[in-house]
């Protein structure tokens, strides 16, 4: 086997319920992709990892720079974090945002590795006088709440003039 490759095996059988569990250990890596963005409009950053480890892994943080993001508000701060934290909104860019350095941080669930992307930084153009969107992101937003309950989903949406969304 290579140095980067390890197999665990880990049988269990029961007459009744015969299971396997193998694990393979493999060199991952995590990258961020980032949308153009904008000033004064949102930009869409995305930590992708690799297709087989998702089911198992979790974003563990974002960083704009050296600090870690907090995810506690999603509505009020000036990024937010959807898609169970694979997805990095940041709600207004401005042109000083182009100098910010964002990375993710992915934890694996099965070996405890943890990896994190290398750093890369938002385009953000100046805002034109009238314009429309560069680019419109469509996705699937979850929420789960309870019954009779209130739900805030996030709604996207940037122009010149400002819009009124009810």
């Amino acid at each position: 086997m290579s140095p980067n490759l390890t197999l665990l095996s880990d049988c269990t059988l029961n007459a009744n319920s015969p299971s396997a569990l193998y694990v393979v250990f493999q060199d991952w890596q995590v990258h961020v992709t980032s949308t153009p963005a904008e000033a004064g409009g949102p930009a869409i950053l995305t930590c992708v990892a690799p297709a087989a480890l998702k089911e198992h892994a979790s974003v563990a943080a974002w960083y704009r720079d050296e600090s870690v993001l907090p995810a506690a508000d999603h509505m009020s701060g000036s990024t937010f974090i959807v898609d169970d934290g694979w997805k990095l909104i940041v709600r207004s860019v401005r042109i000083e945002d182009s100098k910010a350095m964002y990375s993710c941080s992915v934890l694996d669930s099965l070996t405890g590795d943890r990896r994190r992307s290398t750093p890369v930084n938002i385009d953000v153009a100046p805002m034109s006088v009238a314009s429309a969107p560069r680019s419109i992101s469509h996705g699937q937003w979850e929420a789960v709440v309870r019954r009779g309950g209130d739900v805030t989903l996030p709604c996207l949406v940037h122009a010149n003039p400002p819009p009124t969304i009810t």
